[in-house]
C-alpha cells in the first residue's frame, strides 16, 4: 500500500528459464522509469519497498511457486542444496556470487534456500531432514528512507542446483513503491562518482 498520495505503485512481470541441472547464470529484465527521472531536470524516485512474487505458470489452477527447490536424492554425507537469488540494483554484476547486502547499488535482496540430508541404513532411506528458507532484505531494511534512482532498475535472478524446477520457465512478479523527488546536484555528483568507482 502507498504510504502517501503522491507515492507512485510500479508492477512489472519478468520470465527466467532454468536449465537441465535447476541452475541459472544471473539475468536481467529491467524497469523503465524514464517516465519518473530525468538528471536534466534533477528529477528522481525515492524507492520505499521492493517486492517479488516467483510465480510457476505452469502449475495448475494456482500458479503457485513450489519452494522446494531440489529433488530427494541426498545423502547424510552428501546433503542436497538449491537456492534461488533475486534483487533489485542499479549496477549489473556479473555474477550474482558478488551480490549482498553490502554490494553497491543493491537495494532489495531475496533468497530461496532448500537443503536436504536423507540418513540411510545400507540402501534404504531411514529419515533425514529438510529446511525451506526464506531471507527477504527489503528497501525499508536496507534504505529506511527510501533508495533514490535517476536510472532503469535491474532485477537480477539467479538459481543454483533447483533441480525440482529444471528446465521450468518461471516468472518473477515485481512491486515498486517509490515517491518522485527533487535530486540535488551534490546527490547527482555522488551518484556519478560512485558510478565510477565500479
Amino acid at each position: 500500500m502507498a504510504k502517501k498520495s503522491t507515492d507512485l505503485i510500479m508492477r512489472d512481470r519478468l520470465q527466467f528459464t532454468l536449465d537441465a541441472s535447476g541452475d541459472l547464470d544471473v539475468v536481467y529484465g529491467r524497469i523503465d522509469l524514464s517516465d519518473y527521472v530525468n538528471t536534466v531536470q534533477k528529477k528522481g524516485l525515492a524507492v520505499k519497498e521492493v517486492r517479488f512474487q516467483v510465480r510457476n505458470p505452469a502449475t495448475p489452477e494456482t500458479g503457485s511457486f513450489n519452494q522446494q527447490l531440489a529433488t530427494e536424492g541426498g545423502t547424510s554425507t552428501n546433503p542436497t542444496f538449491a537456492s534461488l537469488k533475486m534483487f533489485a540494483t542499479t549496477t549489473a554484476y556479473e555474477n550474482a556470487q558478488d551480490v549482498g547486502l553490502a554490494s553497491p547499488n543493491v537495494f532489495a535482496l531475496v533468497e530461496h534456500q532448500h537443503y536436504i540430508n536423507v540418513v540411510q541404513q545400507g540402501s534404504a532411506n531411514v529419515g533425514g531432514n529438510q529446511i525451506v528458507s526464506y531471507f527477504e532484505f527489503g528497501t525499508p531494511d536496507l534504505h529506511p528512507d527510501g533508495y533514490t534512482v535517476v536510472t532503469d532498475i535491474l532485477i537480477g535472478v539467479a538459481a543454483n542446483a533447483c533441480t525440482r524446477i529444471s528446465d521450468t520457465t518461471l516468472e518473477v512478479d515485481i512491486m515498486l513503491i517509490a515517491e518522485p523527488i527533487t535530486v540535488t546536484q551534490k546527490e547527482l555528483n555522488e551518484m556519478l562518482v560512485q558510478a565510477q568507482d565500479l
